[in-house]
């Protein structure tokens, strides 16, 4: 894999390709590569003038360099730059993921399906990390009958009550 360089960027230069480029490198997994795009553009360009790019720079940040503090006040500045695109959470979440800070990672993904539900930005990412919704008597562990019993309850209250359905709970 070969390294790209990129020139110093000036103000005059047309900063939304290459910011486009970066984001398209980050979301394939190159963060080396978007990295070093990133810092030539915002190296020139103030942060608050392209928001698009500073979560994308956060999670690369914090996968090359290790600065997850850094990392994440670039997401959460995206997040309020621009509250309505849902890929400035979508790549905080991801960056606390791979930081180890699940709880985090968890809390910023439920808010923000709080507000957006279906955003598949969000849906992706929930599959990324492997989460699960909490036990329906979070003081029991999941694998307690109460909470096997309980759960298969709500499902009959949800969906249309027929002898299939009440025969497969009970299987």
């Amino acid at each position: 894999m070969g390294m790209i360089t990129v020139r110093a960027v000036t103000p005059a230069d047309n900063v939304a390709p290459l910011l486009s480029r970066a984001i398209d490198h980050t979301a394939s997994g190159q963060y080396a590569a978007a990295l070093s795009i990133f810092a030539a553009v915002y190296k020139y360009v103030p942060l608050e003038k392209y928001p698009q790019g500073l979560s994308s720079y956060g999670l690369c940040l914090s996968r090359i360099e290790r600065k997850n503090k850094l990392g994440a006040e670039l997401c959460e500045r995206a997040m309020l730059l621009q509250p309505g695109d849902a890929s400035h959470r979508a790549n905080l979440v991801r960056l606390y993921a791979a930081a180890r800070l699940r709880r985090r990672a968890i809390e910023v993904l439920e808010k923000g399906l709080g507000r957006v539900r279906r955003d598949a930005r969000l849906l992706q990412v929930r599959d990324e990390i492997g989460y699960r919704k909490s036990p329906s008597l979070r003081f029991l562990p999941r694998t307690h009958p109460l909470n096997k019993i309980y759960s298969r309850c709500a499902k009959l209250l949800v969906t249309p009550l027929t002898l299939d359905a009440v025969a497969a709970l009970w299987r």
